[in-house]
């Protein structure tokens, strides 16, 4: 589940297992559950939760090395009397915090999982929250905050000569990330991370695992399942990431970085269309940028982009095209907002913003061609990024970045990342999406990782997928779903990041009755969302 605009190598495309070492030997962690603490301000609440603490190994072939302490939450299964047992949920990142999502997300479970399983999510290691320790590139937040207000003070970059530019900072920023973190960057993989899994599974006496992964999450559920293919009981993969991709199997193009591989360029690309689309629908009252009906609204949104080529003023703020795409591209992850998150604003949110933009950009001075293309790769001047682009969340990029850089294969030189983001440019519009995974610099390598193979035999899968969702395109879900050995693929016709934090009842049931009982649903079983992004009459 991950909002971004952030910076965010390579290594080959060889399947590579990790270390042996005796699993019998580790210690499983000793729980002990207590009231959370309190929730940060503005977040949602914690007070039905539970929390505690795992030790778990830093180096699971050296167990002697140290220890990660990882933070726990649970939602505790409602109906005690017919509790079936624990289902462990990633929020994904893959730095996302599972004691900040899991409390503003909870909502997305369906009510017969609430009831009948405890609900655990956790802070990965190395990934902040309240585990420690924890990667950290800076001394300080104001220190972080300080390097990316210089380093992006010329706005969004889009020509070749202003990604050279863009990418010789985003180097500096991981050269001085690695030098700080040291040895502890070769720890916070994805197989890591499935054994942490496997630790807490025994610690809360479950004989197998039930799982649920969203976004990146997807791509750990489908790394323990193959890691542990005796073990699971039933997992789901929602949002889902390309194994094959992520990994750089054979047959991926490896010019590309990850999340281009994965095509979520072309998923943000054809969300934001579906978005103008489902505005112009309605009326203004449904929809603030609405035009009247779909065509003049995906015409006022060319409009808007040829207005902004080369900047106005919002808001005291100079905005201009790139930091308009970046901004929606980034913000429509959710329909309707997510309590306590602010940082996912909801489609309504985003409207009203644009609708703002374009009654500042009237006054622009700005002449709009008629039936001018508005193209979303057309070049522009760099511009300060708009102010809703800075309240968009960004995971601390050095943490994304330490498992992206560590064990997926990335353009390893600043040229190759610029062709990269052109590339992507061409095919799909300007997006952040080629900066997720800037990987140049990154000269640290997870120690041990599973990246292959994904057929192993196991209990069914159930992937999911929206059809129009800006960060894990369905095409990534038909590829992960192709990709395991037992899988079956339900599609959503619906819009935003994953079926959790978009609901559809029909999902719900579905995801109900394969936790509950075993059921998967029927062989090209498709759901719809609950309700429309935009009210109507």
């Amino acid at each position: 589940m991950r909002n971004l605009v952030a910076a965010a190598a390579a290594t080959s495309a060889l399947l590579i297992t990790s270390p042996t070492f005796a699993a019998d030997t580790v210690p499983v962690p000793t729980l002990a559950w207590n009231a959370c603490p309190a929730a940060k301000q503005g977040a949602a609440s914690t007070d039905s939760f539970q929390c505690a603490t795992a030790e778990v190994p830093m180096d699971y072939a050296d167990p002697s090395l140290g220890r990660f302490n990882l933070a726990l939450i649970k939602a505790p299964a409602r109906d005690a009397g017919q509790r079936l047992g624990t289902l462990f949920w990633n929020p994904g990142g893959p730095s996302d915090a599972g004691t900040e999502y899991l409390p503003a997300a909870i909502r997305g479970f369906p009510e017969k999982v609430r009831d009948r399983f405890d609900i655990i999510s956790w802070d990965p290691r190395g990934m902040g929250g309240r585990t420690t320790p924890v990667v950290q590139c800076f001394d300080s937040a104001d220190d972080e905050a300080a390097f990316f207000a210089r380093a992006t003070q010329d706005g969004f970059p889009v020509t070749a000569k202003q990604l050279a530019k863009d990418a010789a900072w985003r180097t500096a920023f991981n050269e001085a990330c690695v030098k700080r973190n040291g040895e502890l960057l070769a720890h916070v993989s994805t197989a890591d991370n499935a054994r942490d899994l496997d630790l807490l599974r025994q610690a809360v006496g479950e004989e197998t695992m039930n799982y649920y992964g969203t976004s990146y999450g997807t791509f750990l559920g489908a790394t323990y399942i193959n890691m542990y293919p005796d073990r699971v009981r039933a997992a789901v993969l929602d949002g889902a990431v390309a194994v094959p991709a992520w990994a750089g199997n054979a047959g991926e193009n490896l010019a590309l970085s990850t999340f281009i591989r994965l095509g979520s360029d072309f998923g943000a690309a054809s969300t934001i269309e579906a978005f103008m689309s489902q505005c112009g629908a309605v009326d203004a009252s449904g929809c603030a940028f609405s035009a009247g009906s779909p065509v003049a609204t995906r015409k006022k949104w060319s409009d808007l982009l040829q207005r902004a080529q080369k900047g106005f003023a919002l808001e005291g703020d100079t905005i201009d095209a790139p930091s308009i795409l970046a901004y929606v591209g980034s913000s429509i992850y959710v329909v309707e907002p997510l309590p306590g998150f602010g940082r996912f604003p909801g489609w309504a949110a985003v409207a009203e913003f644009l609708q703002q933009a374009w009654v500042a950009s009237e006054g622009s001075g700005q002449q709009v061609a008629d039936g001018g293309s508005g193209d979303a790769g057309s070049p522009a001047a760099a511009a300060t990024p708009a102010k809703p682009a800075a309240a968009t969340y960004v995971t601390s990029a050095g943490r994304q970045l330490s498992v992206i850089c560590g064990e997926s294969p990335n353009p390893t030189t600043e040229d190759a990342a610029v062709q990269q983001a052109l590339a992507s440019y061409q095919r799909a519009g300007i997006s952040a999406w080629p900066f997720v995974a800037y990987c140049v610099g990154w000269t640290a390598r997870a120690k041990a990782t599973y990246l292959g193979p994904w057929n192993k035999a196991t209990a069914p899968v159930l992937v999911i997928g929206n059809t129009s969702d800006p960060a894990t395109a369905l095409p990534s879900s038909v590829r992960m779903a192709q990709a395991l050995g037992n899988a079956r693929l339900l599609i959503v016709n619906g819009f935003g990041h994953t079926v959790l934090i978009n609901p559809s009842t029909c999902a719900q049931d579905h995801i109900a009755a394969y936790f509950i009982d075993g059921e998967m649903p029927p062989t090209g079983a498709t759901c719809t969302q609950d309700k429309p992004p935009f009210p109507g009459d």
